[in-house]
């Protein structure tokens, strides 16, 4: 596929991202005991997948911890890149996120606000694109994650982009049947609230989650209801599959 010239601000995203890993991922860590910071984790690593009806899309980013441990209170730095297709044209994007990882008890609290860019390439066929070229706006995204138990927990992803009022959000409940395996429900909704452009896809279904201490893999699927608010297409089966990993 052919973007014009100004696919290069995702490529700076991307270039961003890469300094920050090759800056931080390999500094020292600070402390008490070095030897023994430095063997934890500085880096989360992760791709994914997600096919609904009308649309799909393909992603992967990496989250660094340059002051401490991935796992440890602290400035965490995230680049995400991606592409879509979703009828009407291909979308590429990018962002560049500065955030801080939050320990509170039983709960874990990521909050993260940068910029993000899309570069949308309507489908021949259209005739008035009403997505078109380089979009760049501010994104902000809250991640919680609640061990209710032992056994079960609970975690939200949600996300809001300023460039067309772009929203996105996801709600599981899980239940470890091993420490490693969990199996849960899952809810979420994502779109775009501008007026213009008013589009919505809400999901639920279940998922299957295997984690292990370097990382994890997660698959989910369901039924998914794409259009607006008050005007929806009948329910229709979606997948998804993400992984991954610390380093």
């Amino acid at each position: 596929m052919a973007y014009s010239g100004s696919w290069l601000a995702l490529r700076g995203v991307r270039a961003a991202g890469a300094a920050v890993v090759l800056s931080f991922c390999g500094a020292g860590a600070h402390g008490e005991e070095p030897e023994a910071a430095q063997a934890q984790p500085r880096a989360e690593a992760w791709s994914g997948a997600e096919v609904f009806q009308h649309i799909w899309s393909v992603y992967g980013g990496v989250t660094v911890a340059p002051f401490a441990a991935i796992r440890e209170d602290g400035v965490r730095l995230r680049g995400v890149l991606g592409h879509a297709d979703y009828g009407k044209g291909t979308a590429a994007f990018g962002d560049l996120l500065i955030g801080y990882h939050k320990q509170l008890g039983t709960v874990t609290i990521k909050v993260f606000g940068g910029l993000s860019v899309t570069e949308h390439v309507p489908d021949p066929s259209e005739p008035s694109p009403v997505r078109q070229g380089t979009e760049y706006g501010g994104k902000g995204v809250l991640e919680l994650w609640w061990n209710i138990t032992d056994q079960a927990w609970a975690s939200a992803d949600l996300s809001f982009g300023s460039t067309h009022m772009d929203y996105g959000g996801r709600v599981r409940l899980g239940w470890r049947l091993q420490p490693e395996l969990s199996v849960g429900l899952e809810g979420g909704s994502g779109g775009t609230a501008e007026p213009q452009l008013e589009h919505d896809t809400a999901r639920i279904g279940g998922f299957l989650r295997y984690e292990w201490a370097a990382g994890e893999i997660a698959i989910s699927g369901g039924w998914a209801a794409e259009g607006t608010w008050r005007d929806r297409d009948g329910p229709a089966p979606f997948g998804t599959v993400s992984l991954l990993t610390r380093f």
